[in-house]
């Protein structure tokens, strides 16, 4: 299985750790926070990795080069920040073919997880399967609304305090091919992006069969530097 990480963003909230170095590349516990992605990637059986890089890039690409752990890696430079769906459809040459598991670059499950999501995928023969975390309000992501383990709806960066449910679209999934005809689709959001989940809910609306799995663990976008350090404790108590 081929797959691809979504790591062009700026991390203006974790500046000035980020004024010269990107985000996926800050030491969280002794590797890169996009190290953690990669090995998940790598202990799950992915073979081909795709890193859409964007601020900084050249220095993801200095440091990881063209392979890691097996697995062959090839760079795309998102050069504007359109968002995710966007930057998906970069690599959609190479990824059209097959399903493919998409990680954003700066979210952080736990390892077992990624394997986790292979099987879940497998078992329930989605077109689309994404990764579900419980929160008190998804309004700074996106609200899934699930009925069993199948997505009946999905709504990006909904208003605060108006959702009725407490999934958040973790961002970790893995996609057929169908994807890309609702990728091409898609509409600049109100914020000026092509957004992903938003491709999601479109094959909900058709019917499509799109798996939700709650992950286990503790997760984190390390979105702040309080975050940041969470994550890091959280990473360290567990060595």
């Amino acid at each position: 299985m081929k797959g691809i990480i979504l790591a062009a963003g700026k991390g203006t909230r974790l500046r000035p750790w980020t004024d010269d170095m990107p985000k996926p590349l800050l030491n969280l516990a002794g590797k890169p926070i996009i190290g953690y992605v990669l090995d998940g990637f790598a202990d799950c059986g992915i073979d081909d990795v795709s890193i859409v890089i964007g601020y900084l890039g050249e220095k993801i690409i200095e440091h990881y080069g063209n392979e890691y752990r097996g697995m062959k890696i090839r760079y795309y430079e998102q050069k504007e920040l359109l968002g995710t769906g966007h930057a998906l459809l970069l690599a959609e040459d190479i990824l059209k073919s097959e399903s493919f598991m998409l990680s954003f670059g700066d979210v952080l499950v736990d390892n077992e997880n990624y394997a986790a999501l292979v099987d879940f995928h497998k078992r329930g023969g989605f077109d689309a399967s994404i990764t579900l975390n419980h929160v008190d309000d998804p309004y700074a992501g996106a609200a899934v609304y699930v009925n069993g383990d199948r997505v009946v709806k999905l709504i990006e960066k909904p208003p605060k305090g108006e959702s009725t449910t407490n999934w958040n679209n973790r961002g970790v999934f893995i996609f057929t091919p169908v994807i890309f005809d609702e990728v091409h689709a898609l509409k600049l959001s109100p914020r000026g992006e092509y957004d992903l989940p938003t491709a999601v809910n479109q094959l909900v609306e058709k019917g499509k069969p799109v798996g939700g799995m709650p992950i286990t663990g503790f997760t984190s976008d390390v979105g702040t530097k309080e975050d940041f350090k969470e994550y890091e404790d959280y990473i360290l108590g567990k060595k």
